[in-house]
Formats: C-alpha cells, structure tokens, sequence
C-alpha cells in the first residue's frame, strides 16, 4: 500500500495519528476485513486532514483463468454438410435408342411425352384430336414373323397362329397371321413384353409432329407400304425403310394389320385420359386394331385410322408386334 508523502507544515502529532490509523488498517485486513477497503483517518477534534494524506485504494485483483491446454492428438471433426437428394434429371443414364431383347428381336425407344391423337379431319371414330402423355416404351421394329412365332408354338405357350405357312422357310421373314389377339397377347407375355395400347401404337407410327402417315404427309407409294396396288398378299417384314417412322419402325402403314391391347370404342377418343391411356375399362366385344393391310386402300394406310375384331378372330391380313417398359 502505497502513502503519499505530507507536506512538512504537517504538525508531528498529526503525523503519528495518521500512521496509527494506518497500521489499524493493516491489522484489520489480516483479520478478514476486504482487501480492496481502505480506512480514512479519523478526525480529531480541531484538527484538519490534509487531502494529500488520503490513501487511494488499489483495484482488486483479476482473477486470471488458466489457458486451456492443446490437446496434440485432437483433431477438429468437420461440420456435416447436408447432401442434397439426387434428382433423376442429374442422374439417370439416358435410354438406348436401340435394343435387342433375349430373343434377337430388335426394339426402337419411343421416349416418353405429349403427341396429338387422332385427327378432327379424317375418321369419325378418331375424332377429336386431343394431346396425351405416355411414358417411355420400346416398340419392336418389325412385325413378329412366322419364325419368331414358331419358337413360342414349339415350346408349347402360343396355340393359334401361321396356319401352313408357319413351318414353312419360305415365309420364315413375312409378319405372322391368322393369329388370335389371345395368343399374340401370350406370345408378347413370353418374351418378357405385351401388346402395345392403341395409344403407343399411334404415337410409335406418327410422332409428335401430327403427321397423317409414318413417313410424313406425302401420298402412299409401293416404296413405302404393303398395301392394295403394290400386289397379292403380305411381304417379308422390312422391305420398306422408306416408310419408317420417326423412330424407324418399319411396316407400320400396311402388310398387316396389328392388334392393339385395347378394348375398341367408337367414340373413346371423345373420354380417354390424358395421361397413358389404356382403352374401355370393360369388355366391348372388339380389340383395336391399327396400321392397314396387303389387301387394303391407300386412305386406310394412315396412322390415324382405327379397326377392331373380336379377339378371338383369326384373320389373314392381320398380325401384331410388341412393345414393352424401359
């Protein structure tokens, strides 16, 4: 504790009470009393405290916290991040345009989207045109053949269908015919695929664009459809790449018509969904079928033209092809 000095006027007697006090102090502080007090002289009577003899006390101390020690081996773990979901935009491997399924049958992408069917200018059971949505699907390039039929009869699963021109190599390659839609839908069911709807059937024919025919709007010619003025009967599949489809499928205007998965209703155009349409719920009696035949006039080679026949038909002039999911 520091004491600031007197002035030498002070009076000895003034001197010796102020050290009394002083030393008062000290003794009381070792008794307890807080540290950071300090006691004023007390005055006497007649006497004067100078103001140069007050004690100014001394700040407490501050209480000092140990610094942490560093721990060498620790090792800060990082914040966790939050990882965003993938989306299928940033991950999915983009569909072959082109496969070829178990049984070598080659299948083209129709990739899913809107397109327009059915047309307000042409049949009155494909009226209104009206856009629908289908989801991705490949279709078979060609018609299923006598050959490829055969196999499905050989090991017992497809029952109908060929007639004598089923093990006959000469027609190995042309479309398979007077077959019932209940053994092409077992055929499809055999390969691991299905018959296509009427929608995909459509949408596989003529795109997005609108177009009349698979090839564009141009007339029906031999180089690009099996049909009425081009000779008797069907052909092998795939004499015509000049009438390919946007998606290079072959045959889909003439040789023979193709049944479709669905139930046939005249006006079902006027209530189908918007969305992967799959025909009638209930049973009409018919089955859709699409694309023209070998015996057939040019108007009905369009891709917008709707048949039907019961399905326990067996015609002639009338195959099928598959389709199935990606």
């Amino acid at each position: 504790m520091a004491i600031r000095h007197f002035h030498p006027l002070v009076p000895r007697r003034l001197t010796l009470s102020i050290t009394g006090v002083i030393v008062l102090s000290v003794l009381l502080s070792g008794c307890g009393s807080p540290s950071n007090y300090t006691f004023l002289p007390t005055k006497t009577q007649g006497s004067v405290v100078p103001t140069s003899t007050e004690i100014i006390p001394t700040a407490a101390p501050t209480k000092t916290e140990p610094a942490p020690t560093e721990t060498s081996t620790a090792t800060p773990l990082p914040s966790p991040t939050e990882t965003p979901e993938p989306t299928l935009t940033a991950t999915a491997t983009p569909l072959p345009e082109l496969i070829t399924d178990e049984y070598g049958v080659p299948m083209a992408l129709v990739p899913a989207g809107n397109f327009v069917m059915g047309s307000d200018k042409d049949q009155a059971e494909a009226k209104p045109a009206h856009t629908v949505y289908l989801d991705s699907y490949y279709m078979d390039v060609n018609e299923v053949t006598d050959a490829l039929y055969l196999e499905c009869a050989e090991a017992g699963i497809c029952i109908t269908g060929g007639g004598s021109r089923l093990r006959n190599p000469v027609f190995a390659d042309y479309p398979v015919m007077d077959v019932t839609w209940y053994d092409a839908a077992k055929y499809c069911e055999w390969r691991g695929a299905r018959l296509p709807t009427e929608a995909e059937w459509e949408k596989a024919a003529r795109g997005t664009d609108e177009r009349k025919y698979p090839w564009g709007n141009d007339p029906v010619t031999c180089e690009r459809s099996r049909y009425g003025d081009c000779g008797w009967f069907a052909v092998a599949v795939g004499l015509h790449p000049e009438g390919a489809s946007p998606y290079g499928i072959q045959d889909m205007a003439g040789n023979a018509w193709e049944w479709t998965a669905d139930w046939y209703k005249a006006d079902y155009y006027k209530v189908s969904p918007t969305e992967n349409p799959t025909g009638p719920e209930e049973s009409t009696g018919w089955k859709s079928t699409r694309g023209g035949a070998w015996f057939y006039m040019a108007d009905l080679m369009s891709s917008i033209w709707r048949n039907h026949a019961p399905p326990t038909a067996a015609y002639s002039y009338l195959g099928f092809r598959c389709a199935k999911n990606p």
